[in-house]
C-alpha cells in the first residue's frame, strides 16, 4: 500500500507547481526561447514537456480508476524510447507562445487537482502497467510523478535562465 494520502499528494502538487510558477512568472518571450546549445531545450520546451507528462498522467490516472489493470498503449511499442516519447510530445506543441505554455501549465495542474478531488482513497492502490512508470504501478504512484519529476526540470530552468541573463564574451 502506498503511505501518501490525496490530502498530501493534493499539497505536494500545489506546493510544486507554485514553486514553478514562481520561477517563470518573470521570465520574458526571449529568455524562455534560449537555447544555449542547438540540441538542448530551451526553458518554454521544458514547460510545454511539464504540462504534456502531466496530461498523460491525468489520462492514464482516468484508465486506473475506470479498467481493471490498464496497460498502456506505449507498453505495445517494441522498442519503446521515452527520450523519443519527450522528444516528440515537445515537437507537437511547438507551435505554443510562451504566454500559452505558460496558460496550458495552469491549465493541466487544475485538469489533475480536479480529478483528485474525485478519487476515493481507497482507489490510491488500483494499479495499470506503463513501461516508465512501472509495471505494475499504483494510482498514487502515477499522482506523486508531477511533483516529483517538475523538481528536477525547475532545476534546468533555473540553470538556463541564469545562463540567458550573462553576458556574452567575446
Amino acid at each position: 500500500m502506498d503511505r501518501s494520502t490525496l490530502a498530501e499528494i493534493r499539497q505536494k502538487l500545489r506546493e510544486s507547481r507554485q514553486n514553478t510558477l514562481r520561477l517563470i512568472d518573470p521570465i520574458d518571450e526571449d529568455t524562455a526561447l534560449f537555447r544555449p546549445r542547438p540540441d538542448a531545450w530551451c526553458i518554454k520546451e521544458h514547460v510545454v514537456h511539464l504540462f504534456a507528462v502531466e496530461e498523460s498522467i491525468i489520462h492514464f490516472a482516468h484508465r486506473i480508476l475506470n479498467e481493471e489493470c490498464p496497460i498502456s498503449p506505449l507498453c505495445y511499442e517494441i522498442a519503446f524510447n521515452q527520450e523519443a516519447w519527450n522528444n516528440r510530445e515537445v515537437a507537437e506543441r511547438a507551435g505554443y507562445r510562451w504566454s500559452e505554455a505558460v496558460e496550458a501549465l495552469k491549465k493541466t495542474h487544475q485538469e489533475l487537482i480536479e480529478l483528485l478531488a474525485h478519487i476515493p482513497e481507497e482507489a490510491l492502490n488500483r494499479v495499470g502497467s506503463h513501461p516508465t512508470w512501472g509495471d505494475p504501478v499504483t494510482l498514487a504512484s502515477i499522482l506523486r510523478i508531477p511533483y516529483r519529476h517538475e523538481r528536477g526540470h525547475r532545476d534546468e530552468i533555473v540553470v538556463l535562465a541564469k545562463s540567458k541573463s550573462r553576458p556574452e564574451r567575446s
